[in-house]
């Protein structure tokens, strides 16, 4: 303590600057230089014995509970240092109004997963209540003051501790219970702080409307016997509607509806992409890459006018020319008979297959821009080859005419 400017000072490191709550206060690490929250408590009839319990509680570190920095005693008043989270307490929310079953699930589960830890460390909480459950920033809970009470609240005690039993885990799912019951309707169960309250939960089992969420999960937490409480662990399970076993059938439907979501998907993409036409010449290049527009140009070949076949027929004693002419109707007296040879001179009729008409087809056609079209890209200009002088060839001499005079001197 610091007797010239009137601030107190513990164990000469730590300096009370503020008062966060009833009996907390923000406080200064003058070794470490950072803010921290210290909680004084009542003179101890074995000081030593608190500062080894509170000591032990520094080894505890879990993203759900307030960790425990320090203890110690400034004269007879033992106090404690824990980490400073900027947090409201959750009777300070409940104040203004019971919470949706939804944040009532998140509160439970987060606070049983850090109850389950620190029962798994052999410490059980001995005080939960809601003055003792922080809400940070994100409305991220914190369980405090962990293991250092020797005693519960009287509207949050369970029925072995009042009938004079030490605090136990099962005590501690029990003070949970009450606390989610009195998130989701906003009243406390017991209200009161004397052994009357204390004395109520043996009268009566607390009121919990099977209509409420979470029913049966509370039912469970609050049973008068604690053999008969699930264990931090489980009750988180519970709050959120698994166990180990639906929990593997809930990873069995998620993937097998995330594989059939997959397939469905990529049947889905498969059907409609558009089927890409050839290129009509090989890309070579990279102008090729550019979207190309397709012309479809419909050709419709219509079927010729009807025209009577004509039928060659044939001597059958050859040698004689072929005549061609249209075939008579046939009738009884002029067919040949069957299995008869014909005779010399007689036509035989031999038959001549029909070309089906055409039907009507479409042609698509596909066109590409000139510029686009490799066929139409303008071939590179070559300059013509100069022939090469030769060493043997020699210029070509030629003889002038006789000069006109010359010719005249002849001819006289």
């Amino acid at each position: 303590m610091s007797e010239d400017s009137g601030i107190r000072e513990l164990a000469g490191r730590y300096r009370l600057i503020t008062p966060l709550g009833r009996r907390v206060m923000r406080g200064w690490d003058l070794h470490l230089r950072q803010v921290v929250a210290i909680r004084l408590f009542a003179a101890q009839e074995d000081p030593d014995q608190f500062v080894e319990r509170a000591a032990a509680l520094t080894g505890l570190d879990h993203p759900g509970l307030v960790q425990v920095l320090d203890a110690g005693v400034s004269g007879d008043e033992p106090f404690m240092v824990q980490e400073f989270i900027a947090a409201t307490t959750l009777r300070s929310r409940l104040a203004e109004g019971p919470l949706s079953a939804n944040e009532v699930t998140e509160l439970g589960s987060a606070l049983g997963r850090a109850l389950a830890y620190a029962h798994s460390q052999g410490v059980a909480h001995r005080d939960i209540q809601p003055r003792n459950i922080l809400l940070g920033p994100g409305q991220e809970p914190y369980l405090t003051d962990v293991g250092i009470s020797a005693t519960s609240a009287p509207s949050y005690m369970s029925p072995e501790q009042a009938n004079g039993q030490e605090p136990s885990t099962a005590s501690d799912v029990y003070a949970l219970g009450l606390v989610l019951l009195e998130a989701l309707t906003g009243r406390t169960e017991y209200p009161g702080d004397d052994a009357t309250t204390a004395l109520a939960r043996l009268n009566r089992a607390p009121l919990i409307s099977p209509d409420l969420p979470h029913a049966a999960t509370l039912l469970a937490m609050t049973s008068a016997n604690p053999d008969d409480r699930p264990d931090a662990a489980t009750c988180v399970d519970m709050l959120r509607g698994s166990s180990a076993k639906s929990r593997v059938q809930t990873r069995t439907v998620l993937v097998a509806a995330v594989a059939a979501a997959i397939v469905a998907t990529g049947i889905t993409v498969v059907l409609n992409i558009p089927k890409q036409s050839q290129p009509q010449v090989e890309p070579r290049d990279a102008r090729l890459d550019q979207p190309r527009s397709t012309n479809s140009v419909q050709v419709t070949s219509r079927p010729a006018t009807e025209v009577t076949p004509n039928i060659i027929e044939v001597p059958a004693a050859s040698g004689q020319p072929v005549q061609q002419r249209q075939q008579p109707p046939r009738t009884s007296a002029t067919s040949t008979p069957t299995g008869q040879p014909p005779a010399q001179g007689d036509y035989v009729n031999v038959p001549v297959a029909l070309v089906p008409p055409p039907t009507e087809t479409t042609v698509v056609l596909e066109w590409l821009p000139w510029y686009l079209d490799p066929v139409n890209w303008p071939k590179p200009h070559k300059k013509p080859k100069k022939p090469k002088p030769t060493a043997t060839s020699t210029p070509a001499t030629t003889t002038p005419p006789p000069a006109a005079a010359e010719e005249g001197d002849e001819n006289d």
